[in-house]
């Protein structure tokens, strides 16, 4: 009865209520996914592929030992590795977290 009455607040159930607007969904058409495509393909036809390839090297060894990561992660962007490229090698070398189920 007091929180009906207003004498005991509850954020979000009878006071501060946020007013039920609807989210605007954005749409991507597909000419934006294949412009997307086509200027990665452009990307990587026209950087230097074995530059990527040593600086990814340098990342993935800083990886593996105590380095920190910042600098090789900085140097592989300055050469063009994407950013796909730049985690996979990091998933390479420290694997992926999978949350344990609890039954």
């Amino acid at each position: 009865m007091a929180v009906d009455r207003k004498e005991k607040i509850i954020v979000g159930v009878n006071d501060y209520v946020a007013d039920e607007k609807p989210l605007e969904t954005l749409l991507i058409d597909e000419s934006t996914a294949e412009g997307q495509t086509k200027r990665l393909r452009e990307l990587r036809a026209e950087r230097s592929n074995d530059e990527v390839a040593r600086r990814l090297a340098a990342l993935r060894k800083a990886a593996a030992g105590t380095e920190n990561t910042m600098p090789y992660i900085y140097e592989a962007v300055k050469a063009y590795a994407t950013l796909g490229e730049i985690c996979d090698t990091m998933r390479d070398v420290f694997g992926i977290y999978e949350e344990v189920a609890i039954t």
